[in-house]
């Protein structure tokens, strides 16, 4: 007989154990971690800022996503696959739109593959509702409960233990093959020069002296 425990669970829970997955985005909100979604959002963030200051990218400013009309971001060119949709960017819409992009939009110019773990997404969500002044309500759950079940490694087992694993892992995989960047086997000091002409060269966002560090 299963009883309700409580929940808690490392990144996506390679660490070990995660929440088994429900159906409704409702049911796994209220398991998300804002701070894991945090982490997920840096492959957004090659394409996206997430800051009301901020300006478009090659896709919109996600500044107060949730609940925002879809393809309404002002500024902001839509593809006519987007720009044709109707309804909110609620947490359903999200949930769907966001496991496969060009599926549920077909035509749109968001080259993602989506994300196929349905906790991914909702970790994803719950730091895109804290990307507003007046984050809108969680919805109701279902009551249904919840159990732990084993959960693989996002990265890989091979991907290096260590502080910065999380960060750089999605980092890099915005970009990047993750077996390409396993291969490499430079030092710390090619590493951090390999930065800077991604930086200077390629356009990338200057890391931060503690992400450069990690």
């Amino acid at each position: 007989m299963m009883r309700r425990i409580p929940v808690f669970f490392y990144l996506l829970g390679w660490c070990g154990l995660v929440a088994a997955q429900s159906d409704l985005i409702s049911d796994r909100l209220t398991q998300a971690e804002a701070t894991t979604g945090q982490l997920i959002f840096n492959q957004c963030a090659v394409c996206h800022t997430a800051s009301p200051d901020q300006t478009h990218r090659i896709g919109p400013n996600l500044w107060d996503i949730v609940g925002r009309p879809i393809a309404h971001a002002e500024g902001f060119d839509y593809s006519p696959a987007l720009a044709a949709l109707t309804g909110n960017w609620d947490f359903d819409t999200l949930d769907v739109f966001l496991t496969d992009p060009m599926a549920y939009a077909p035509g749109t110019r968001m080259v993602f593959p989506g994300i196929k773990d349905g906790w991914q997404r909702a970790h994803l969500m719950a730091y895109l509702r804290t990307l507003s002044a007046s984050p809108v309500p969680l919805p109701a759950t279902s009551g249904t409960e919840v159990t732990v079940t084993p959960a693989d490694d996002p990265f890989g087992a091979d991907w290096p233990i260590g502080p910065g694993r999380e960060l750089t892992g999605y980092v890099c995989n915005a970009c990047h093959s993750l077996a390409l960047v396993k291969q490499q086997g430079l030092p710390r000091t090619r590493w951090d020069k390999l930065l800077d002409w991604m930086v200077e060269e390629q356009g990338m966002d200057e890391p931060g002296p503690e992400q450069r560090e990690l």
